[in-house]
Protein backbone atom coordinates (compact mmCIF):
# COMPACT_ATOMS: atom_id res chain seq x y z
CA UNK A 1 0.00 0.00 0.00
CA UNK A 2 1.31 3.53 -0.80
CA UNK A 3 2.31 5.35 2.12
CA UNK A 4 0.48 8.45 2.32
CA UNK A 5 2.66 11.88 2.60
CA UNK A 6 1.77 14.23 5.64
CA UNK A 7 -0.07 16.59 3.26
CA UNK A 8 -2.61 13.99 1.52
CA UNK A 9 -3.28 12.57 5.02
CA UNK A 10 -3.69 16.16 6.22
CA UNK A 11 -6.38 16.80 3.28
CA UNK A 12 -8.07 13.19 4.14
CA UNK A 13 -9.10 14.39 7.37
CA UNK A 14 -9.86 17.95 5.94
CA UNK A 15 -12.37 16.06 3.70
CA UNK A 16 -13.74 13.82 6.21
CA UNK A 17 -14.44 16.25 8.49
CA UNK A 18 -16.21 18.64 6.21
CA UNK A 19 -18.39 15.09 4.78
CA UNK A 20 -19.28 15.07 8.73
CA UNK A 21 -20.42 18.24 8.65
CA UNK A 22 -22.52 17.81 5.19
CA UNK A 23 -24.37 14.93 6.90
CA UNK A 24 -25.25 16.49 10.59
CA UNK A 25 -26.48 19.30 8.41
CA UNK A 26 -24.04 21.82 9.21
CA UNK A 27 -23.20 24.23 6.61
CA UNK A 28 -19.99 24.57 5.69
CA UNK A 29 -18.52 28.82 4.62
CA UNK A 30 -15.38 28.99 2.79
CA UNK A 31 -12.48 28.76 4.38
CA UNK A 32 -14.15 28.84 8.16
CA UNK A 33 -12.83 26.58 10.32
CA UNK A 34 -15.19 24.30 12.08
CA UNK A 35 -13.80 23.86 15.52
CA UNK A 36 -14.17 27.91 16.01
CA UNK A 37 -14.37 28.84 19.51
CA UNK A 38 -13.86 32.19 21.76
CA UNK A 39 -10.54 31.92 23.75
CA UNK A 40 -10.17 30.52 26.68
CA UNK A 41 -8.41 32.95 28.95
CA UNK A 42 -8.15 30.01 31.93
CA UNK A 43 -4.76 27.77 32.64
CA UNK A 44 -4.79 24.38 34.29
CA UNK A 45 -5.48 23.97 37.97
CA UNK A 46 -2.53 25.59 39.90
CA UNK A 47 -1.13 22.46 41.34
CA UNK A 48 1.79 19.83 41.11
CA UNK A 49 2.33 16.79 43.52
CA UNK A 50 5.86 14.79 44.03
CA UNK A 51 7.28 12.85 46.72
CA UNK A 52 9.97 13.51 49.40
CA UNK A 53 10.49 9.55 50.67
CA UNK A 54 7.08 9.20 52.32
CA UNK A 55 5.58 12.34 52.17
CA UNK A 56 3.49 13.53 49.50
CA UNK A 57 4.06 17.34 48.99
CA UNK A 58 2.05 19.23 46.56
CA UNK A 59 2.91 22.99 45.20
CA UNK A 60 -0.43 24.65 45.22
CA UNK A 61 -0.24 28.05 43.71
CA UNK A 62 -1.78 31.30 44.89
CA UNK A 63 -1.58 32.83 41.80
CA UNK A 64 0.36 35.76 41.31
CA UNK A 65 1.47 39.47 42.26
CA UNK A 66 3.51 41.86 40.33
CA UNK A 67 5.85 44.72 41.38
CA UNK A 68 7.60 48.02 40.18
CA UNK A 69 11.09 46.13 39.07
CA UNK A 70 12.96 48.87 41.33
CA UNK A 71 12.30 46.76 44.89
CA UNK A 72 14.52 43.51 43.56
CA UNK A 73 17.64 45.80 44.06
CA UNK A 74 18.53 49.23 45.52
CA UNK A 75 21.96 48.71 46.06
CA UNK A 76 22.71 48.90 42.18
CA UNK A 77 21.88 51.56 39.55
CA UNK A 78 18.24 50.92 38.00
CA UNK A 79 19.93 51.17 34.64
CA UNK A 80 22.04 48.02 35.36
CA UNK A 81 19.12 46.47 37.17
CA UNK A 82 17.11 46.79 33.92
CA UNK A 83 19.80 46.01 32.13
CA UNK A 84 20.12 42.68 33.57
CA UNK A 85 16.36 41.40 33.38
CA UNK A 86 16.01 42.32 30.08
CA UNK A 87 18.90 39.90 29.57
CA UNK A 88 16.92 37.13 30.71
CA UNK A 89 14.07 38.01 28.89
CA UNK A 90 12.52 39.50 31.88
CA UNK A 91 10.36 42.54 31.62
CA UNK A 92 12.56 45.39 32.53
CA UNK A 93 10.06 47.65 34.46
CA UNK A 94 7.42 44.96 36.33
CA UNK A 95 8.46 41.41 38.32
CA UNK A 96 5.65 39.24 37.89
CA UNK A 97 6.13 37.35 40.79
CA UNK A 98 4.74 33.30 41.59
CA UNK A 99 3.28 32.11 44.73
CA UNK A 100 4.09 28.61 45.25
CA UNK A 101 2.62 27.25 48.81
CA UNK A 102 3.40 24.18 49.89
CA UNK A 103 1.20 21.35 50.73
CA UNK A 104 2.75 17.87 52.87
CA UNK A 105 0.60 15.21 53.21
CA UNK A 106 2.32 13.05 56.18
CA UNK A 107 -0.41 10.91 55.99
CA UNK A 108 -1.62 11.44 59.29
CA UNK A 109 -1.59 15.76 58.92
CA UNK A 110 -1.86 18.09 56.42
CA UNK A 111 0.59 21.16 56.72
CA UNK A 112 0.54 23.81 54.77
CA UNK A 113 3.59 26.60 54.51
CA UNK A 114 2.42 29.91 54.36
CA UNK A 115 -1.44 31.28 52.89
CA UNK A 116 -1.06 33.18 50.35
CA UNK A 117 -1.92 36.82 49.91
CA UNK A 118 -5.71 36.51 50.47
CA UNK A 119 -7.95 38.66 48.41
CA UNK A 120 -6.93 42.00 49.33
CA UNK A 121 -3.73 42.60 48.39
CA UNK A 122 -3.63 41.79 44.72
CA UNK A 123 -6.53 40.86 42.39
CA UNK A 124 -4.18 38.51 40.62
CA UNK A 125 -3.56 36.19 44.49
CA UNK A 126 -5.88 34.53 46.72
CA UNK A 127 -6.26 31.54 44.62
CA UNK A 128 -5.39 29.00 47.47
CA UNK A 129 -8.23 27.95 48.52
CA UNK A 130 -9.58 27.00 44.76
CA UNK A 131 -6.27 25.53 43.91
CA UNK A 132 -6.40 23.21 46.93
CA UNK A 133 -9.62 22.01 46.26
CA UNK A 134 -8.68 21.50 42.61
CA UNK A 135 -6.10 19.12 44.23
CA UNK A 136 -8.27 17.10 46.22
CA UNK A 137 -8.24 19.03 50.10
CA UNK A 138 -10.22 21.66 51.74
CA UNK A 139 -9.47 24.55 53.78
CA UNK A 140 -10.90 22.58 56.95
CA UNK A 141 -8.57 19.87 56.50
CA UNK A 142 -5.26 21.53 56.91
CA UNK A 143 -3.89 20.51 60.69
CA UNK A 144 -1.19 22.86 60.46
CA UNK A 145 0.23 26.21 59.24
CA UNK A 146 3.71 27.12 59.18
CA UNK A 147 4.41 30.93 58.78
CA UNK A 148 7.95 32.08 57.41
CA UNK A 149 6.84 35.51 58.14
CA UNK A 150 4.72 38.24 58.35
CA UNK A 151 4.85 39.99 54.53
CA UNK A 152 1.48 40.13 52.63
CA UNK A 153 1.78 37.52 50.54
CA UNK A 154 2.62 34.57 52.93
CA UNK A 155 0.26 35.59 55.86
CA UNK A 156 -2.43 37.51 54.36
CA UNK A 157 -4.27 34.28 53.11
CA UNK A 158 -4.62 33.73 57.30
CA UNK A 159 -8.01 35.37 57.31
CA UNK A 160 -11.22 34.74 55.05
CA UNK A 161 -11.94 38.37 53.87
CA UNK A 162 -15.40 37.41 53.34
CA UNK A 163 -16.13 35.91 56.57
CA UNK A 164 -13.42 37.91 58.59
CA UNK A 165 -12.82 34.30 60.18
CA UNK A 166 -9.35 32.02 60.28
CA UNK A 167 -9.78 30.50 56.84
CA UNK A 168 -8.00 27.12 57.73
CA UNK A 169 -10.95 26.59 60.65
CA UNK A 170 -9.30 23.68 62.29
CA UNK A 171 -5.56 24.54 62.19
CA UNK A 172 -3.02 25.55 64.32
CA UNK A 173 0.05 27.97 63.59
CA UNK A 174 3.85 27.23 63.93
CA UNK A 175 5.47 31.10 63.42
CA UNK A 176 8.90 32.44 64.81
CA UNK A 177 8.47 34.22 68.08
CA UNK A 178 10.47 37.28 67.52
CA UNK A 179 8.16 37.69 63.85
CA UNK A 180 4.92 37.00 65.44
CA UNK A 181 6.02 40.03 68.28
CA UNK A 182 6.27 42.15 65.56
CA UNK A 183 4.05 41.86 63.27
CA UNK A 184 1.02 41.59 66.23
CA UNK A 185 2.44 44.43 68.18
CA UNK A 186 0.81 48.24 68.12
CA UNK A 187 4.04 49.83 66.74
CA UNK A 188 5.42 48.09 63.80
CA UNK A 189 4.49 50.27 61.34
CA UNK A 190 6.76 52.88 62.99
CA UNK A 191 9.71 50.73 62.26
CA UNK A 192 8.88 50.54 58.81
CA UNK A 193 9.67 52.84 55.59
CA UNK A 194 6.56 54.79 55.08
CA UNK A 195 5.73 52.82 51.80
CA UNK A 196 5.74 49.12 53.98
CA UNK A 197 3.59 50.70 56.70
CA UNK A 198 0.38 49.18 55.31
CA UNK A 199 2.67 45.55 55.14
CA UNK A 200 2.15 46.38 59.20
CA UNK A 201 -1.52 46.81 59.43
CA UNK A 202 -2.38 43.92 57.36
CA UNK A 203 -0.25 41.70 59.27
CA UNK A 204 -1.64 42.97 62.78
CA UNK A 205 -5.19 42.51 61.23
CA UNK A 206 -4.65 38.64 59.74
CA UNK A 207 -2.06 37.44 62.91
CA UNK A 208 -3.48 38.92 65.94
CA UNK A 209 -7.02 36.14 65.94
CA UNK A 210 -4.82 33.17 65.28
CA UNK A 211 -2.01 34.63 67.70
CA UNK A 212 -3.68 32.35 70.73
CA UNK A 213 -3.62 29.42 68.39
CA UNK A 214 0.21 30.04 67.25
CA UNK A 215 3.25 28.05 68.35
CA UNK A 216 6.24 30.43 68.85
CA UNK A 217 9.15 28.22 66.78
CA UNK A 218 12.74 28.67 66.89
CA UNK A 219 16.07 27.16 65.06
CA UNK A 220 15.22 23.02 64.74
CA UNK A 221 12.17 23.15 66.13
CA UNK A 222 10.26 20.37 64.99
CA UNK A 223 6.70 20.59 63.85
CA UNK A 224 6.26 17.35 62.97
CA UNK A 225 8.61 14.32 62.87
CA UNK A 226 10.91 15.10 59.55
CA UNK A 227 9.63 18.59 59.28
CA UNK A 228 11.23 21.33 61.12
CA UNK A 229 12.06 24.98 60.81
CA UNK A 230 15.36 26.67 60.39
CA UNK A 231 16.69 30.57 61.17
CA UNK A 232 17.13 32.82 57.76
CA UNK A 233 16.84 35.78 59.52
CA UNK A 234 16.98 39.17 56.87
CA UNK A 235 14.30 39.38 54.48
CA UNK A 236 12.31 40.02 57.82
CA UNK A 237 13.41 40.38 61.71
CA UNK A 238 13.25 36.46 62.51
CA UNK A 239 12.19 34.92 58.85
CA UNK A 240 12.32 30.97 59.34
CA UNK A 241 12.82 28.59 56.35
CA UNK A 242 11.44 25.27 56.45
CA UNK A 243 13.72 21.73 56.45
CA UNK A 244 11.89 18.18 55.24
CA UNK A 245 14.01 14.87 55.81
CA UNK A 246 12.88 11.82 55.14
CA UNK A 247 15.81 8.94 55.01
CA UNK A 248 18.11 10.29 52.45
CA UNK A 249 15.99 12.53 50.96
CA UNK A 250 16.16 16.13 51.88
CA UNK A 251 14.07 19.43 50.89
CA UNK A 252 14.71 22.82 51.82
CA UNK A 253 11.53 25.61 51.36
CA UNK A 254 13.24 28.91 51.60
CA UNK A 255 10.16 31.27 51.90
CA UNK A 256 11.75 34.45 50.76
CA UNK A 257 14.95 34.03 51.97
CA UNK A 258 16.00 33.13 48.17
CA UNK A 259 13.57 35.69 46.72
CA UNK A 260 13.99 36.18 42.95
CA UNK A 261 15.22 34.25 39.58
CA UNK A 262 17.34 35.09 38.54
CA UNK A 263 18.78 37.72 41.09
CA UNK A 264 18.83 36.20 44.12
CA UNK A 265 21.68 33.14 42.00
CA UNK A 266 23.91 35.63 40.25
CA UNK A 267 23.39 38.80 42.27
CA UNK A 268 22.89 37.30 45.49
CA UNK A 269 24.44 40.46 47.16
CA UNK A 270 21.97 42.51 45.38
CA UNK A 271 19.80 43.62 48.00
CA UNK A 272 15.30 43.87 47.72
CA UNK A 273 13.71 46.93 49.37
CA UNK A 274 11.98 44.69 50.96
CA UNK A 275 15.04 42.86 52.90
CA UNK A 276 14.57 44.61 56.77
CA UNK A 277 17.78 43.76 57.33
CA UNK A 278 19.78 43.56 54.01
CA UNK A 279 23.61 42.56 55.15
CA UNK A 280 22.18 39.85 57.20
CA UNK A 281 19.64 38.83 54.44
CA UNK A 282 22.56 38.43 51.82
CA UNK A 283 24.49 36.34 54.36
CA UNK A 284 21.45 34.35 54.96
CA UNK A 285 20.76 33.97 51.54
CA UNK A 286 24.61 32.92 50.56
CA UNK A 287 24.58 30.65 53.07
CA UNK A 288 21.30 28.76 52.29
CA UNK A 289 22.10 28.57 48.63
CA UNK A 290 26.09 27.33 49.61
CA UNK A 291 24.07 24.46 51.61
CA UNK A 292 21.65 23.55 49.31
CA UNK A 293 24.27 23.50 46.14
CA UNK A 294 26.77 21.35 48.77
CA UNK A 295 24.49 18.69 49.79
CA UNK A 296 22.12 18.81 46.49
CA UNK A 297 18.66 19.35 48.11
CA UNK A 298 15.75 19.66 46.75
CA UNK A 299 14.52 23.08 46.54
CA UNK A 300 11.34 25.27 46.86
CA UNK A 301 11.57 28.81 46.09
CA UNK A 302 8.03 30.26 46.65
CA UNK A 303 8.62 32.96 43.66
CA UNK A 304 10.30 30.86 41.50
CA UNK A 305 9.03 29.87 38.19
CA UNK A 306 5.65 27.82 38.57
CA UNK A 307 5.93 24.85 40.18
CA UNK A 308 8.87 26.57 42.31
CA UNK A 309 11.27 23.15 42.58
CA UNK A 310 14.50 22.79 41.58
CA UNK A 311 18.19 22.78 43.04
CA UNK A 312 20.61 25.07 43.21
CA UNK A 313 24.40 24.63 41.70
CA UNK A 314 27.37 26.65 42.06
CA UNK A 315 28.40 28.66 38.96
CA UNK A 316 31.38 30.18 40.12
CA UNK A 317 31.43 32.44 43.15
CA UNK A 318 27.49 32.51 42.24
CA UNK A 319 24.91 30.57 41.72
CA UNK A 320 22.30 29.40 39.27
CA UNK A 321 18.74 27.76 39.03
CA UNK A 322 18.15 24.48 37.79
CA UNK A 323 14.28 23.63 37.91
CA UNK A 324 13.66 20.22 38.57
CA UNK A 325 11.98 17.88 35.66
CA UNK A 326 8.41 18.17 35.75
CA UNK A 327 6.81 14.56 36.32
CA UNK A 328 3.15 13.61 35.35
CA UNK A 329 2.60 10.80 37.77
CA UNK A 330 4.14 11.17 41.40
CA UNK A 331 6.37 8.20 42.21
CA UNK A 332 4.16 7.10 44.97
Amino acid sequence: MEKLSPFSRRDMLKAGGAAAAMAAGLPLLPGSVLAQDERKTTQVPGYYRFDVGDLELTIVSDGNITLPTALEADNVPESELKAFLEANYLNPDTVYSQMNVCLINTGDELILVDTGGGNYFQDSAGKLVENLEAAGHSADQIDKVILTHGHPDHCWGVIDDFEEMPRFPNAVYFMNGKELDFWTSKDAASRLPENLKLFATGAFRNLNPIKDKTTRTKADFEVSPGIRTIDSFGHTLAHQSVMVEQGSEKLLITGDAVHHWPISFEHPDWTPILDMEPQQAVETRKRLMSMAADEKLTVVGYHMPYPGIGHIARNGNVFRWVPAQWEWQPKG
